[in-house]
């Protein structure tokens, strides 16, 4: 997505994969800046889906991005040397294909290029064309309307008001429990095996694709935007034909420093040293990099603003400031942690490793061949097979939550594998970003957003004990991690030392509220997701979701674009 240049240096080892075809803004430099509608400011979830919205609606509609591009279809030439070799007129990247996923993340060769560097240490942010949704699972869950009207539910934003929006999404992004072009599922023992497990403990099974606000206390197959076997998502179902419209411009590697502004009235962005100018802007550079750009631009709370002008993060003046103390607050994020198995029969549970598929070790030709000529076949899948909500609630403090476990299959070992547990819906703890002396970004408060609230701790614990006891009086199953955990105290002690760590689930930071923000209120933007203190700049990313939703929220984003795009179409 779009960042501050100033305190971030692009990364550029993929350009030797990339076509010629596509250029910077570099050249924009020497030549009289155009004027647009509007300019979106990041390629992520939000600001795909919403320049191409803005297009069809008939707009002259820049969307700038500071990365690359990840797909074939977008540029990307980072397809392995032993598939060019063995397929040479394949166009897999290993972006496209999701055997490659695991090699999305830093410690892989180019990977930590894909990633913002102006973040806490070890968190991420995808500075890519298509952001997140060029690097993750590919995970497409659908928010619950319990969620939706619980986080939401304001004038504007109720889950009746989410559905035609929902339905647009699906219509061009569609769910499947498939990652096989073929439909069918490989490698899912896992399933059959914790879904029994999950059963004994009081779980339903249901299909994830069609009972869509049922994810409490249930559990069925893993949900995604794949598209013929491939990764799917906003690049696909929304960038592809914005591409074809004369009124829309995609200019990648082009980094946003601040927007321009005149008091509240917003005239362009300062890009690549560039002023470009438009009659609106929108904000779509993630949960944290759009609080950088609020910064950079004058606006937020008044000590971060303090911090942005003594080391030259913003050009404006205090005079100028626009006082919002919401931006930046709110942050949230799902908190992790992993529970591992074994089974004794071994050989129900078959491992298939996808450890080799960059550098073509051990990879089965078969397979390969499914995968390249088909779409099809065990290597399109990252190995994540069975999806469960646990729901705790305590009367006490009327509070209800819902932790989220994801069982994947073997991968070294038969009859050894994993489950992620998360703490997801109805969590309470919230952070802040803030900004460092040495500009990059902060936690404001010092600490994650991730289990400072005690009652996140004691729900969470009660959902992973009910996990592991039910798991461990299974015939045959064996818990190997976490080992020793009897009373509830135990389990809370092994979490808040072992789960406070990102999922990169990142929500929040400029929240959408009808409570203004410039007047000490929690809303950063108002229902139409405009910034609160300005006239024309708007917000449309996961910076805007008040609160975790069930699961992993890609679909969550995408709908809140549709939602919010056309809110903004009616001003």
């Amino acid at each position: 997505m779009a960042v501050l240049s100033k305190h971030l240096s692009l990364l550029t080892p993929l350009l030797a994969f990339l076509t010629s075809n596509f250029s910077t803004l570099a050249a924009a430099q020497n030549t009289t800046t155009s004027e647009y509608d509007i300019i979106v400011v990041g390629g992520g979830a939000g600001g795909l889906v919403a320049a191409t919205k803005f297009a069809e609606s008939g707009l002259k509609t820049l969307l700038l991005e500071r990365g690359g591009p990840m797909l074939y279809r977008d540029g990307n030439r980072e397809i392995p040397a032993w598939a060019q070799e063995a397929y040479p007129d394949g166009d897999l990247t290993r972006h496209d294909a999701m055997a490659f996923y695991g090699f999305n993340y830093p410690g892989s060769i180019n990977a930590s290029s894909y990633y913002c560097t102006n973040l806490p240490d070890n968190l991420l942010a995808a500075c890519m064309l298509g952001g997140g949704t060029s690097v993750n699972a590919v995970q497409q869950f659908w928010p619950p309307a319990h969620y939706i009207d619980a986080a939401f539910g304001f004038e504007g934003w109720t889950s009746a008001d989410f559905q035609p929006a929902i339905e647009r999404v699906v219509a061009r992004v569609p769910q499947t429990q498939y990652w096989s072009a073929d439909d069918k599922f490989y490698n899912d023992q896992v399933y059959g095996l914790m879904g029994s497990v999950l059963k004994t403990i009081g779980l339903a099974e249901v299909n994830t694709t069609q009972s869509v606000n049922s994810k409490y206390n249930t559990f069925g197959r893993d949900v995604y935007a794949s598209a013929d076997g491939l990764r799917g998502g906003p690049l696909v179902g929304y960038l592809q034909d914005a591409k074809k419209l004369p009124n829309f411009t995609l200019k990648m590697y082009s980094t946003v420093e601040s927007v321009v502004r005149n008091g509240s009235k917003i005239t362009g962005v300062q890009v690549n040293g560039t002023v470009v100018t438009a009659n609106s802007v929108v904000l779509s550079a993630g949960v944290w990099n759009t609080v950088a750009l609020l910064f950079a631009s004058g606006i937020g709370p008044e000590e971060h603003l303090q911090t942005a002008a003594a080391i030259n993060y913003t050009s404006y003046t205090k005079d100028e400031w626009i006082l919002n103390n919401a931006v930046g607050g709110n942050l949230h994020d799902n908190p992790q942690t992993n529970v591992a198995f074994t089974y004794n029969n071994t050989d129900a549970i078959p491992a298939y490793s996808l450890a080799g598929t960059l550098t073509g070790v051990n990879v089965s030709k078969h397979d390969a061949d499914m995968l390249f000529y088909n779409h099809s076949g065990p290597l399109t899948n990252t190995g994540r097979q069975l999806v469960a909500w646990i729901t705790t609630d305590d009367k006490k403090s009327s509070t209800e939550m819902t932790a989220q476990t994801i069982c994947s299959n073997p991968t070294t070992t038969n009859g050894t594998f994993n489950c992620q547990f998360n703490l997801n819906e109805g969590l309470l703890s919230r952070g802040r970003i803030g900004l460092g002396s040495d500009g990059n970004l902060t936690f404001a408060d010092g600490v994650g957003p991730w289990l400072t609230n005690t009652l996140d701790v004691q729900h969470y614990a009660r959902a992973l004990r009910k996990f592991i006891v039910g798991s461990r009086a299974y015939p045959g199953l064996n818990v190997t991690s976490p080992t020793g955990l009897s009373a509830l105290k135990d389990y809370e002690q092994w979490l808040s030392t072992n789960a406070k760590k990102s999922n990169n689930h990142w929500g929040g930071s400029c929240t959408v509220g009808t409570t203004d923000g410039t007047k000490n209120g929690t809303g950063c933007v108002d229902i139409n997701a405009k910034v609160y203190g300005t006239d024309n700049l708007f917000v449309i990313d996961g910076s805007l979701s008040p609160a975790p939703t069930s699961s992993n929220p890609a679909f969550l984003y995408e709908i809140i674009a549709e939602l919010a795009v056309a809110r903004i179409l009616k001003l």
